[in-house]
């Protein structure tokens, strides 16, 4: 049967990109298609092509995928077409469901048992916490344990040497021997992971020439979706199975390569050609999702990658409206004005279709989801990761929430002396507990009228005490504020490089309680309510992070928190690591762009230290700072100053400027990126600050 019969037969309507990839059917070929090209609908139409058209057995041909569920929508699209009959003669596997047939045949073929596959991830969680607690000597929270299995599952994905496991240090983790002890654990009881599955079918393959032969006699055609998002490990698996006959159909987009974390690999679609010098390279252009306003502003935007095919998306689609910038004063405002747009959206059904609100990180969307909780709006959300309850920092601001309700509490202080800047050694702390426990009073009281401490550490002492006393009855948000920026956590945290985007979080959240116990309190309800999730399948408001909207398409898309350090969570020096980190968050920006259909909206900032370096390529001559475009929205505008002249005098800081601090006194900017500025005391030491903050509060000025 020719194409054009087999088109005509079962009403195929493609566009000439999409036909020359259907009608690839032999030898290598790589398929780069951009986002709403219509990859889906060309693989399920080749898939038919060869079977209808080029009469080649069914059962000759593997396709894989990324998920269980996308085998199952590939299956179930390819019935649709061409018939439940033929669909069952196909096999549509994920790359693990291929590696546990692998394993499966080594036991048949040696008569081996292999080890038993641990599907229970609560039980692979708890051996990583037993793991980590031995070995840190540390209590590890839900957070800790995530973050261990996940640069578990990276090592083995990306098949690093011992020397570059022993390099990662995730969150200053001693990575090293938590890796081994894990490993050394699952072996020794008979267990594997699923991350084990493929390393073992990987070694089986190379290690014994028959395996490889009987999957290679089996299939001699494979098919591999979305291989952009498949890992380094898995890479070489489908080579080893397609390296006899070479007939390797690849469908993926390296723009669109989001998965890091989870050890994808883009660099195979980059090195394809070289591996396979005879191999075609197809593109698929043509976006049938976006408005022309929406695919230019994506296209122009991912071309400052530059790893990757040279490749422009056009569409044919109606033009609509230009990307548009929400004007708010802060981070904080924008929540102000999605609270205001879901109000609107509950009044009005149906007025203006589906509204996603998409963002980096889970955390962004904690404060929204505490006010439409409130406010009793409903929404759509999946069950969000709830590790920032129990992320160190978190952990941290709350003891110390907790301490100042209780100050004699000495498990919570000996979690936190350390970090408050006081000087307290841990012979000291350990003392003034055993005291205070005994006398039954205040530990801050024991240290002030004990002689073993200076008189500076006792200074301070004081000092912590009455912020302690002071924050009690103050709105619980002032009270984070305190403790990040008077009583030294602040410091704490710039000094270990920890991410300070969850203190900010909890101080936004703290905004709607009046007291720091309500605060408390509130943490833990809304624990319970993001474990839930919403499935309110009917509600138009959707909020979702942007690696769970991939592959998915909304009307109208508003970008949430597109700040640098949040998104772009990486700074852009000039590193090979930080560049390569750059060009995936680009890549997950351009994701999120190109998941809009009619409309694509996000906040820009009246205080200019909050605009990211995406929203400033965006809007390159933004008029955000226009005095005619000042937004409502200001819930947290500074108490000293108005917005305007904030930022002018942040404007005259700049490296080389000698400034006097309130607190550590004469010193010289030596550098400054964005609303970060560094500056080395006239005493030799250097400290880093957050210059709006400095500024707001009074505590810096130029000399």
């Amino acid at each position: 049967m020719t194409y054009e019969e087999f088109a005509l037969q079962y009403h195929i309507q493609l566009n000439p990109q999409q036909t020359a990839a259907v009608q690839a059917t032999e030898g290598p070929v790589l398929l780069l298609a951009v986002p709403g090209s219509g990859k889906t609908t060309v693989l399920v139409s080749r898939l038919g092509y060869m079977v209808l058209g080029k009469n080649i057995d069914p059962r000759l041909i593997l396709t894989m995928t990324y998920t269980v569920a996308a085998t199952a929508d590939m299956r179930r699209r390819f019935s649709a077409l061409f018939g439940d009959e033929l669909a069952s003669e196909l096999e549509f596997r994920t790359i693990n469901g291929v590696s546990a047939r692998v394993i499966q045949y080594y036991e048949r073929l040696l008569g081996r048992k292999a080890f038993s596959l641990i599907t229970d991830e609560s039980h692979l969680s708890a051996i990583a916490g037993d793991v980590y607690r031995r070995i840190a000597r540390d209590f590890p929270t839900e957070s800790v344990i995530k973050t261990l299995r996940t640069n578990i599952t990276y090592a083995k994905n990306m098949m690093l040497s011992d020397q570059e496991i022993d390099e990662l240090k995730p969150d200053g983790m001693d990575f090293g021997p938590m890796y081994r002890e894990y490993c050394k654990i699952l072996k020794d009881e008979g267990w594997m992971d699923y991350d084990d599955q493929m390393v073992y079918a990987y070694r089986m393959l190379r290690q014994y020439p028959e395996i490889l032969s009987y999957f290679q006699n089996q299939y001699q055609y494979f098919c591999v979706d979305e291989a952009q998002d498949t890992s380094k490990i898995q890479h070489e698996i489908i080579r080893l199975l397609a390296s006899r006959t070479k007939n390797l159909f690849m469908v993926g987009d390296e723009d669109q390569s989001i998965y890091g974390f989870r050890a994808a690999y883009p660099e195979a679609l980059m090195e394809f050609s070289q591996i396979y010098p005879q191999a075609k390279v197809l593109l698929m252009e043509q976006n049938y999702r976006s408005t022309p306003q929406i695919v230019s502003a994506a296209n122009t935007f991912i071309q400052k990658n530059i790893h990757r095919h040279p490749k422009q998306m056009t569409t044919a689609n109606e033009s609509g409206s230009s990307i548009t910038e929400i004007p708010v004063y802060d981070r904080k405002s924008q929540y102000d004005w999605l609270l205001r747009e879901a109000v609107s959206l509950q009044n009005q059904p149906g007025s203006s279709g589906e509204l996603a609100i998409l963002y980096r990180d889970n955390d962004s969307a904690l404060p929204l989801i505490d006010r439409l909780n409130r406010q009793n709006i409903g929404y759509r959300c999946r069950q969000i990761d709830s590790t920032f309850f129990s992320h160190r920092i978190v952990r941290d601001i709350t003891d110390i929430l907790k301490f100042a309700l209780d100050p004699s509490d000495g498990e919570l202080f000996m979690n936190i002396y350390y970090k408050l800047g006081a000087g307290i050694s841990k012979a000291l702390a350990e003392q003034a507990v055993h005291i205070a426990s005994k006398l039954g009073e205040s530990i801050w009281d024991v240290l002030i009228d004990s002689k073993a401490p200076s008189a500076w550490t006792k200074k301070q002492c004081r000092s912590l005490r009455t912020h302690c006393e002071n924050m009690l009855d103050e709105p619980a948000n002032k009270a984070v504020y305190r403790v990040v920026h008077f009583m030294g956590y602040g410091e704490y945290m710039d000094d270990r490089g920890m991410d300070s985007n969850k203190a900010h979080i909890l101080e936004v959240l703290g905004m709607s309680e009046p007291n720091p116990r309500r605060l408390l309190e509130r943490l833990n309800e809304l624990s319970e309510i993001v474990k839930l999730g919403s499935t309110e399948k009917k509600s138009p408001l959707i909020l979702s992070t942007i690696h769970s909207s991939k592959g998915l398409e909304y009307d109208r898309v508003v970008l949430l928190d597109v700040v640098d350090g949040v998104f772009p969570k990486t700074e852009p020096l000039n590193t090979p690591d930080t560049l390569a980190a750059m060009e995936e968050e680009r890549r997950l920006f351009y994701v999120a762009m190109t998941r809009a259909r009619r409309e694509l909206s996000l906040f820009r900032f009246k205080r200019d230290d909050l605009n990211s370096a995406f929203s400033d390529a965006i809007f390159p001559k933004s008029s955000i700072n226009d005095k005619r475009r000042t937004s409502h929205f200001k819930a947290s505008a500074s108490p000293k100053q108005d917005p305007e002249a904030l930022a002018e005098e942040s404007a005259m800081y700049l490296p080389n400027v000698r400034v006097h601090h309130k607190r550590f006194g004469d010193g010289v900017i030596t550098s400054r990126h964005r609303d970060r500025i560094t500056v080395k005391l006239d005493s030799g030491e250097e400290k880093r600050f957050s210059l709006s903050i400095v500024l707001e509060n009074d505590q810096i000025r130029r000399l």
